[in-house]
């Protein structure tokens, strides 16, 4: 089993590196964002940006996924090579029939967004990093596909170099507010799509006769990944667009700030991500099964509890280390959408049982339903709340996702995933988060000199909590040293 935890974390490290490279372009906006824009123009951007989620997820059409899990059940190299060659052709060509429509909608789509056409050309860049984001997200699933986990690291890196690079020069160079980070935002997976796409073709050498047959069982898969994920993307950000209808795009940008305070942690949830699916599609054929997936991602839940709780602690350090004066109001926001985060991801492990069954047609019913409570939440605690009012009802619907989705897996295909021993170990956080709280507001070095020592306990409280066995705690050095060798 330890070399089961050291190779999933592996993936995870590698994947990391290249989402926390590709992610430090969004940190170091975060200091641009806090100077360069007011509450008000950040939740304009916000919409904007969830907008482009939606529309990316349209665009993939579930393909990214559908790739993987058919990769690893096809064993002939030719055949995997016929498959890649035929969706990186039809792609794009489906993509086009999709965006015309959005872009010629698109003042209608900003009247709806803000009650006003006037962010139109908005609606229309976003659209364009949607159609580009799905082809660069594809080309990666590709890479994750193979494994070749550096490769996606480097792709991610040059995405974010070059994102970042544009959005640096448009804002300070040529004095562009929001239009300055929707472009770069286009660039990076624009830039790496029209490179690396094509190449990938030639070198195919005419391979991808028969796509029709080849795409049909992968949309059969793909597609009704869709409805769920859309239905995910609307616990993402429908709190946003419910803010700016029931409150403010000033309490908009606030809860986006909030939201982008916890970006480290969502590297950390996507890194997992990306690594999960070839790690679980493959071990139902070992010898511990689902045994072994259910271990292992407790092993990595007490990885995203820990590192949630440093967000949650240390954030009025953060905040003061960004200059953010106008987004102070974040700082009640933060601990509610750092625990809706680890709740989101411990949903999305809780489908595994579906994925590996092959059965994802439940599974927009089960986030619909998630969705719909969530938007009656949000109509009831934001006009009381604001912002935190947001926060709190995603928290509720999370849990609720959670335990839809756990109970319908079990019955496709069950993974112990010891629920209790994950409950504990947010418990063992929440005690450590409640002692930070204790200190209060505090000058900056008195607080980390407080609270970073604080962060210490969490792995002390695991034992007592009994969220981990002591054996488990005794062979994390092996671990650890197994994930050193492999990722050297």
């Amino acid at each position: 089993m330890i070399g089961s935890t050291a190779s999933v974390a592996r993936q995870t490290l590698a994947y990391a590196t290249g989402s926390v490279v590709g992610g430090i372009s969004r940190a170091v906006l975060l200091f641009v964002i806090a100077r360069r824009l007011a509450p008000e123009d950040f939740g304009v951007l916000s919409l904007l940006l969830a907008t482009t989620n939606f529309l990316h997820l349209v665009f993939e059409a579930g393909l990214v996924t559908a790739l993987i899990r058919t990769h690893h059940r096809t064993e002939s190299e030719d055949e995997r090579r016929q498959l890649r060659v035929a969706i990186f052709r039809a792609l794009p060509a489906l993509d086009l029939l999709l965006l015309i429509p959005v872009l010629i909608a698109r003042e209608g789509i900003s009247q709806v967004l803000f009650g006003t056409p006037e962010h139109g050309g908005g609606v229309a860049i976003a659209a364009g990093i949607a159609f580009f984001a799905a082809q660069f997200q594809l080309y990666l699933g590709h890479l994750r596909a193979l494994d070749r986990a550096r490769d996606f690291a480097w792709m991610m890196a040059a995405k974010g170099v070059i994102s970042l690079s544009v959005t640096l020069y448009l804002v300070f160079g040529r004095g562009l507010g929001i239009e300055g980070f929707l472009l770069g935002n286009l660039a990076g997976p624009a830039t790496i799509a029209l490179l690396a796409i094509p190449r990938l073709l030639l070198r195919a050498r005419g391979a991808g006769s028969g796509a029709p047959p080849r795409l049909r069982p992968l949309l059969a898969f793909g597609l009704p990944l869709v409805p769920s994920a859309l239905g995910l993307w609307a616990l993402s950000y429908l709190d946003g667009w419910l803010l700016r209808v029931f409150a403010d795009l000033h309490a908009v940008g606030v809860y986006s700030f909030a939201s982008e305070i916890c970006l480290p942690l969502a590297l950390l949830v996507t890194s997992i991500q990306l690594a999960w699916p070839s790690f679980s599609f493959s071990r139902p054929r070992d010898r511990e099964g689902a045994e072994g997936i259910a271990r292992v991602y407790r092993h990595l839940f007490v990885v995203l509890a820990g590192g949630g709780l440093a967000i949650a602690v240390l954030r009025r350090e953060v905040l003061v280390v960004l200059s953010a004066q106008a987004f102070d109001a974040s700082v009640r926001v933060i601990p509610w959408l750092v625990l809706a985060t680890v709740l989101y991801a411990a949903s999305q492990a809780f489908s595994t049982g579906l994925q590996i069954a092959g059965d994802t047609r439940r599974l927009p019913f089960l986030v619909g339903a998630a969705a719909l409570t969530n938007a009656g939440l949000n109509a009831w605690m934001i006009p009381i709340w604001r912002e935190s009012g947001a926060a709190i009802a995603t928290v509720i619907t999370n849990v609720l996702l959670c335990a839809l989705v756990l109970v319908e897996s079990h019955r496709q295909y069950r993974v112990p995933f010891e629920v209790l021993r994950l409950g504990r170990t947010l418990l063992a956080a929440g005690t450590v988060f409640a002692a930070g709280e204790l200190v209060g507001d505090v000058s900056f070095p008195a607080g980390l000199a407080i609270r970073v020592p604080l962060l210490a306990l969490f792995p002390l409280l695991l034992l007592p909590f009994r969220a981990v066995a002591p054996q488990e705690l005794a062979r994390l050095p092996s671990v650890v040293a197994q994930v050193a060798r492999r990722a050297a």
